[in-house]
């Protein structure tokens, strides 16, 4: 049984939905990360890892 027009336009639609939510996700990680970054090197690397933080886990 071959597709119709309509489930191929739904099928490419849903396609793109699935690629722009995956763009979107990508993006929101890349300014989070870059807020982050920002964040700690604005506050300096010391201050927020003191020495021997690694002995507190």
């Amino acid at each position: 049984m071959a597709p119709t027009e309509r489930e191929a336009r739904s099928a490419a639609a849903l396609s793109s939905l699935r690629h722009e939510r995956r763009r979107q996700v990508r993006g929101l990680l890349f300014l989070a990360a870059a807020v982050l970054l920002f964040a700690l090197l604005r506050a300096g690397l010391p201050s927020v890892f003191t020495p021997g933080w690694w002995r507190l886990w």
